[in-house]
């Protein structure tokens, strides 16, 4: 039904007092249902149709005063504490390569030269991300979701070392793609949790297809964060009554089901014989445990603040010899014996302070696609910092290590993370103008309501 010329007119001059763009539509529609309601209000008393408009437009206000009033509570909301640690992070990644290059590496400074060139890119990036409307993984989520698994595939086909190795950083953007499958399965029932579950699985079949030659390659690890990212979000939308289906049935299916597709894959991936040796290294300690041996060394004899204490018979060796992965997989354990142990309270510290910062943030987002899509995000960025903490320290050798994000060696792995951050600021950014379409029928209330005449901003909607 088309307004009535008044109102458009109204709109209009609201309009133009808005500088932001994307919250203008979001606005509009608020204060034309506003202006509806009233003057379908006023009609029901005895006023005829024109003079209900003006009324309803008269309450509403000056048009120019109510948009510089909407201009100032609708603009874009970074978060600087996420940006600025964002920035740290990549900051001391780079310091700590040029740090280890000529300490490590013979090629140490060709290397330094190509993170820099990666930390652009990421940049770059990151401010695409940063700027792009998130809301396209719900409008689009089987476009995104299954152009990555054929990405994926035709990549795993490829007989090319190269190439399918670079796949491995494709597989972190399923968690955020599966986040929109989930949420365009709104009020399906279990024929929708069913399909979202046997959706997760896909990406662990593809799996299968890993050539033996390439199992050194750290695939086992992505599945595993795919797994568990999945599962989270799964778990949630359940408990959350996403798909109206028993939790008391849903969950403990969800978790049966990763756990029987995750325990074969470790077996059949890594082999019984490996996998004896990861449990208990001392098996083999100058084969498959040779990595937990020396781990073992570095960390016994780091200090908490200092270089480490000699390591009897490794003087004869460079430190390349001993630790060639030291700006990749064993930043960690390399840093604290050099350093001592407080690089890891700090790496834990500011880690933690973002974790904490985006899970916050996720909590608050108003709709139910952000609150997914951070939610997935911030399981992958977390799986990634777990299992690299837990493989320096020796904790588990399972899991060989994707990256530290922003931090270890890896232009592919910048890129991918620094992209995902940009996603997520993206969603704290502009999350408040995304909202589900039978929001206002669960009570919840209107960012903007009028009332007498006054307009009433909530910031607290929930």
């Amino acid at each position: 039904m088309q307004q009535p010329r008044k109102i458009t007119e109204y709109l209009e001059i609201v309009r133009q007092q808005i500088r932001w763009k994307r919250a203008q539509s979001f606005v509009l529609d608020e204060i034309s249902d506003h202006i509806t309601d009233q003057k379908s209000a006023f009609m029901d008393d005895g006023l005829n149709e024109e003079e209900a408009t003006d009324k309803a437009i008269l309450e509403m206000g000056d048009p120019i005063i109510v948009g510089e009033q909407l201009d100032r509570a609708h603009k874009p909301r970074p978060d600087w504490l996420l940006i600025s640690i964002t920035a740290a992070m990549l900051l001391f990644g780079l310091a700590v390569h040029i740090w280890i290059g000529p300490n490590h590496l013979n090629n140490g400074a060709e290397m330094f030269q190509k993170q820099i060139i990666w930390a652009g890119i990421g940049i770059l990036v990151m401010s695409a991300g940063y700027f792009l409307d998130f809301t396209i993984i719900g409008k689009y989520p089987k476009v995104i979701f299954f152009g990555l698994c054929t990405i994926t595939l035709v990549s795993y086909l490829y007989e090319g070392h190269r190439m399918a190795s670079a796949t491995i950083y494709l597989l972190l953007l399923f968690p955020a793609a599966f986040a929109g499958f989930v949420y365009s399965m709104r009020n399906q029932g279990y024929s929708g949790f069913i399909f979202c579950v046997v959706l997760s699985s896909i990406p662990a079949y593809l799996f299968m297809l890993i050539p033996i030659y390439l199992s050194r390659i750290p695939y086992i690890t992505a599945l595993f964060l795919i797994c568990i990212s999945c599962l989270i979000i799964l778990t949630v939308a359940v408990i959350k009554d996403w798909f109206n289906v028993r939790k008391l049935f849903a969950i403990p299916l969800m978790f049966i089901s990763t756990a029987g597709l995750l325990s074969p894959m470790f077996i059949m991936m890594m082999g019984k014989r490996r996998m004896l040796v990861m449990l208990n290294p001392s098996l083999d300690p100058t084969g498959s445990g040779y990595i937990w041996t020396v781990i073992h060394h570095y960390l016994s004899h780091a200090q908490f603040v200092g270089q480490g204490l000699p390591i009897s018979g490794y003087s004869q060796y460079s430190s390349s010899e001993i630790f060639p992965a030291a700006n990749t997989d064993f930043v960690l354990t390399y840093l604290i014996y050099r350093l001592g142990w407080i690089v890891l309270i700090g790496i834990i510290l500011i880690f933690s302070v973002f974790i904490v910062r985006a899970i916050l943030l996720c909590k608050k987002q108003k709709g139910v696609l952000g609150f997914f899509v951070s939610l997935a995000i911030i399981s992958t960025f977390t799986v990634q910092f777990m299992v690299y903490i837990t493989y320096n320290l020796g904790l588990t050798l399972m899991l060989p290590p994707v990256s530290l994000p922003l931090i270890s060696y890896g232009g592919r792995a910048l890129v991918t993370n620094m992209f995902l951050i940009g996603i997520l600021f993206s969603v704290f950014r502009t999350g408040d103008l995304v909202r589900d379409r039978a929001e206002d029928a669960t009570g919840t209330r209107r960012f903007i309501q009028f009332v007498n005449g006054q307009i009433i901003i909530n910031i607290k909607t929930r």
